[in-house]
């Protein structure tokens, strides 16, 4: 039984050393809250430390604890690993980005948590 046990651990860490690209996303200037107002939201993408540009990115916005609905964010390529997308919340508070990118036929999926405050 034991040996069953240490081939699958064994098996399942060498999936995940393989499992191809390690993209990181991070909220780098989260958007800030006025009543009628758009804020810019900036996402970071990052490989291995590299900055990776030429990704397409939807993200939709919730509050965490608060139902407003979705909010759905269309970001630009900045060309140096950054996007921005413009958007107006209803509130400041604590936030959840569903960001979908596609990048090379790959599709990618993050869960970003941030907080906006008031502008």
């Amino acid at each position: 039984m034991k040996k069953w046990m240490v081939t699958i651990l064994t098996i399942c860490f060498i999936l995940v050393g393989c499992g191809g690209a390690n993209m990181e996303f991070a909220v780098e200037e989260p958007p800030k809250y006025k009543d009628g107002v758009s804020y810019p939201m900036v996402i970071s993408v990052s490989e291995s430390g590299e900055m990776v540009t030429g990704m397409e990115i939807v993200a939709t916005l919730e509050m965490a604890k608060m139902d407003h609905g979705v909010i759905e964010v269309v970001f630009s390529d900045r060309g140096d690993g950054t996007y921005k997308g413009e958007v107006e919340l209803p509130m400041a508070g604590e936030w959840i980005a569903n960001v979908n990118a596609d990048y090379d036929g790959d599709t990618y999926e993050e869960v970003l948590i941030f907080d906006v405050k008031e502008g």
